[in-house]
């Protein structure tokens, strides 16, 4: 029969595999976080170059469609390596797998937007939202990296690294959208209100990014945060909302626009790579310290073995003593207890203590990760709460999610809250058509 310390090391090796597989799910992320770095760029510059009467923005479109490609050839690349066994055998890398399959299924659409984009037979809105829709799809492959994650430290970062990226996208929404209000010359009602939840989407995001984000991380956003052109943006988001009452844009503002967002953007990109960078250290950190346990428990084995032989040598001369004593006397013999006594108390402690110290871990582990992915299961409730609508309104999901957002907006009320709410009453909605 096996003993404890025998699957205790099996336990040991799988932790391992796991944080092995987390962090190839890490290096993804960082892979995919500088592809929508660029795709974000890649969506402005189109909204610019649609929007534009003239050429001047081509240049600047069909550089960054290179650049985009690039790092959408390395993540192809990084995923090709996984190849043929990218992922465990569990119900986690399923879903894993299921969001890297959908997110390359977007990107198999770049070409033909890329296509439509330069020949101008589609508007700047709709450009827009096909690009938002691929950087969706790749953000919910880094949401998924982080709602499957099993160790609760690294589970922070990844929940950190996603709102990072999200608050992002929100920001470069702004950007597409401000650049296409400048170029045109004017905002509309829905434009206006469309900026206005994108900034305080941001807001949210960036809070639950220095909510999960480590000490050297928020260090550095401080830092980072110094140096963006706050102000200049706000007097921009200004001028973009005081044009709603009838007070028409400088066109020409357009590139100042660009420029302020990009300037940002670029300085939360450098926060991304550092969260990225301190992702990638953690999973290694927590490597070697299992592999160390690991080795710790592996040698404990080991004098198990070496002792147990000794242990049942002395213990059939001690029953034979006890034999003897018994047959003499008529009494019951004690030798073979105290032999047991003076060889295993140390060892059997040595056991006890290693079972009681990974029966703590493991509590704390699942302790601190229900508390981490309860901050995730915000962004479920939304996704629920927007496919409920799509399906009983038969709209888009864009449309749904501005629904939701007006909703919460309309009643000062938190987004996720609207989404329960929703969800709460979803048996009351009549049945689909």
């Amino acid at each position: 029969m096996k003993s404890a310390i025998t699957f205790l090391i099996a336990a040991r090796r799988c932790e391992i595999r796991e944080l092995e597989q987390l962090a190839l799910s890490c290096d993804l992320v960082q892979a995919v976080s500088e592809l929508v770095h660029l795709l974000q760029s890649e969506r402005g510059t189109a909204s610019l170059h649609l929007a534009s009467p003239d050429a001047r923005f081509d240049a600047q479109y069909a550089s960054h469609v290179s650049a985009t490609q690039a790092a959408e050839a390395a993540v192809c690349q990084f995923l090709d390596g996984l190849a043929p066994d990218p992922g465990p055998a569990s119900a986690g890398g399923a879903r894993l797998l299921t969001r890297i399959a959908m997110a390359l299924h977007a990107l198999a659409g770049l070409p033909e937007l890329r296509a439509q984009v330069s020949a101008h037979p589609c508007a700047a809105a709709e450009a827009t939202q096909r690009y938002t829709r691929i950087v969706s799809a790749l953000l919910a492959l880094v949401f998924e990296a982080a709602d499957i994650a099993v160790d609760p430290a690294v589970s922070r970062l990844l929940v950190s690294m996603f709102n990072l990226m999200q608050g992002k996208e929100f920001a470069g929404q702004e950007r597409a959208a401000g650049a296409v209000a400048f170029a045109t010359g004017g905002v509309d009602a829905g434009t206006a209100q469309t900026l206005a939840g994108l900034i305080e989407a941001q807001e949210q995001c960036l809070h639950r990014f220095e909510e999960f984000g480590s000490d050297a991380c928020l260090r550095q956003w401080r830092a980072l945060e110094a140096v963006m052109p706050l102000t200049e943006l706000e007097r921009f988001r200004r001028r973009l909302m005081s044009s709603v009452s009838g007070a028409g844009l400088d066109r020409a503002m357009a590139d100042a626009w660009f420029a302020c967002c990009s300037q940002r953007l670029d300085l939360i990109h450098r926060a991304e790579v550092h969260l990225a960078q301190g992702l990638k250290d953690e999973c290694a950190r927590r490597i070697a310290g299992v592999r160390a346990e690991l080795g710790d428990q592996e040698g404990l084995l080991v004098t198990l073995s070496s002792v147990e032989p000794e242990m049942q040598a002395l213990q059939r001369t001690a029953d034979a003593v006890d034999g003897q004593f018994a047959s003499s006397v008529g009494g019951a013999g004690m030798t073979g207890a105290v032999v047991a006594q003076a060889l295993g108390p140390r060892l059997t402690r040595s056991i006890v203590d290693t079972l009681q110290a990974q029966s703590r871990r493991l509590q704390q582990v699942s302790d601190e990760l229900t508390a981490v992915r309860a901050a995730l299961d915000e962004r479920k409730f939304v996704e629920r709460a927007k496919g409920l609508l799509m399906a009983h309104h038969g709209v888009g999901e864009d449309e749904a999610y501005r629904l939701l957002r007006q909703t919460a907006m309309n009643q000062g009320r938190r987004l996720v809250d609207v989404a329960r709410a929703l969800l709460d009453m979803s048996d009351l909605l009549p049945p689909k058509a």
